[in-house]
């Protein structure tokens, strides 16, 4: 079993990363385009170039006139930016692109060990979840789960946790939220 300061010092390492609604908000507005995000694309005053693409797994659209343009890892501004000056250059004088966000792409995070419901878990597109909330999306503890020994892993590091610790913040802006890609393990107790 964890020592109560060891997981401490684990959600102090990471607590950082907790966020306000009005934080959630920018970051959604300044969230990068990625593959399989699906965007409505306009330019005004020409309806027959509104088109909605998917983009493709190397980041890629095409779209009428320019054909590929590769817009993963851009804003959406830096995306309509980029789509203008293309048109720009060669097609249209002036266009006045608008790009809008249909759909973002799926983020997952993976829940193993001794929940109801292991396997990936997938994000809400619309707010953050914390670990306490993810574990009820993967169907809560199993009969067999060690609440004191949950593990995060993300991006190469490891970070223990407990359920009661986690239980105890309830302060929205010092909870421990979840990051697409992250994996959540939770023990089991031993017999």
């Amino acid at each position: 079993m964890k020592s109560p300061s060891l997981v401490r010092l684990g959600l102090a390492m990471v607590l950082s990363l907790a966020a306000s609604p009005g934080v959630l908000r920018a970051q959604l507005e300044n969230r990068k385009i990625q593959p399989n995000d699906v965007l409505v694309i306009r330019v005004l005053n020409e309806a027959d170039m509104t088109a909605e693409k998917k983009v493709s797994n190397d980041g890629r659209i095409n779209y009428f006139y320019i054909g590929d343009v590769s817009v993963a890892g851009k804003s959406v501004a830096e995306a309509q930016d980029l789509i203008r000056d293309l048109l720009k250059k060669d097609y249209l004088v002036d266009p006045q692109v608008n790009i809008e966000m249909r759909q973002y792409a799926l983020e997952m995070v993976t829940v193993l060990g001794a929940v109801n419901k292991p396997g990936p878990v997938q994000l809400p597109t619309d707010r953050r979840v914390d670990v306490v909330e993810l574990i009820g999306m993967a169907g809560d503890f199993n009969r067999y789960a060690n609440k004191s020994r949950i593990e995060l892993r993300r991006r190469g590091k490891s970070y223990p946790l407990s359920y009661d610790d986690l239980k105890r913040i309830t302060d929205p802006a010092k909870k421990f939220f979840v990051e697409p890609d992250d994996v959540i393990e939770v023990g089991e107790s031993k017999f």
